[in-house]
C-alpha cells in the first residue's frame, strides 16, 4: 500500500505525456488510500481509548448518571468507538467491521456475521461462528430509573459458539447465553438472564420453546400434501419444491 501511494506521485508518472499510468491501477490507488484513512482512523481511535482507560478504568456496575466519572468516561469511549465503527462498517469488506471491534475491545472472530444488527462497544464477548439477525440488537448497558433518578447499568454479556440471534431479537445486559442456542425473532431478553446451551428461546421476555435437536430432527421429517384432482396424499420435499407429480 505505501509503495503504492509512492509511486502514483513519482514525478515521471505525473509528468507523462503518454497514457496517464494512473488509470491502469487507479482501483489499487483508491483502495491505498482508504486503507490509510481506515488505518489512521483506528490507530487515533485506539490513542485516544488508551488514554481514557488510564484516566478512568471501565468497570461494570450501576452508576449515577449526575456527577459521576463512570457515566462521564463511558461516554466519551462510546463516541470514539462508534466513530471508528461507523468508518470502518462503510469499508467495501464485511470483515473489516469485525476487524474493528477486536481491536477495539469486543471479543469475536471473523466468520460471524454483525453488520446487520446493533452491538454496544465493550463488556461484550462473542463466540465463534455465530450469526446476528438483521436488526438484532445485543447491549451490556442501559439507561434504568431508579428512585426517580437516571442510572447507567454496565453488566458483561457473553454470548457463545454456534449461537443465532432472530431478526429483531434484544440482548439485555448480563444476558448469557450457551453454546448452539437461538433467540428467536422479536424475542427480548430480561437483565442477567441465563439461556440454557442447545435450546430455542421465544417470547418477551424469552422462554424456552423447544430443544434445538428436536427441531433439527423435525425439520428432517417427511411431509405430505394432498393432490387436489385425486385427494391423494404424497410425499413434499419443501426443500426442493418437488412438484413432478402435479
Amino acid at each position: 500500500m505505501p509503495l503504492v501511494m509512492i509511486l502514483t506521485f513519482f514525478p515521471s508518472a505525473m509528468n507523462s505525456n503518454f497514457l496517464h499510468w494512473r488509470l491502469f491501477i487507479i482501483f489499487v490507488d483508491v483502495l491505498a488510500w482508504w486503507g490509510a484513512y481506515l488505518l489512521v482512523s483506528l490507530l487515533l481511535g485506539k490513542l485516544f481509548l488508551i488514554i481514557l482507560k488510564l484516566l478512568h478504568k471501565p468497570r461494570e456496575g450501576l452508576f449515577e448518571i449526575n456527577g459521576n466519572n463512570d457515566y462521564y468516561y463511558f461516554c466519551l469511549r462510546v463516541v470514539v468507538k462508534k466513530f471508528v465503527f461507523w468508518i470502518w462498517n462503510n469499508f467495501c469488506f464485511p470483515w473489516a467491521t469485525n476487524l474493528a471491534f477486536k481491536l477495539l475491545g469486543v471479543r469475536t472472530d471473523f466468520k460471524s456475521t454483525l453488520f446487520d444488527g446493533w452491538l454496544d462497544t465493550e463488556f461484550i464477548e462473542l463466540g465463534d461462528n455465530m450469526m446476528v439477525g438483521q436488526g438484532a440488537v445485543i447491549m451490556s448497558s442501559m439507561i434504568v430509573r431508579i428512585d426517580n433518578n437516571d442510572h447507567l447499568l454496565i453488566k458483561k454479556v457473553i454470548i457463545g459458539d454456534h449461537v443465532v440471534l432472530g431478526g429483531h431479537s434484544i440482548v439485555a445486559p448480563g444476558t448469557i447465553i450457551g453454546k448452539s442456542t437461538t433467540l428467536g425473532i422479536w424475542a427480548v431478553t430480561h437483565i442477567g438472564q441465563i439461556l440454557e446451551p442447545n435450546y430455542i428461546y421465544i417470547g418477551q421476555p424469552a422462554r424456552k420453546y423447544q430443544p434445538t435437536q428436536k427441531a433439527l430432527e423435525d425439520s428432517k421429517k417427511n411431509f405430505l400434501r394432498r393432490l387436489v384432482d385425486t385427494n391423494e396424499r404424497v410425499p413434499f420435499d419443501i426443500y426442493k419444491g418437488d412438484i413432478e407429480s402435479t
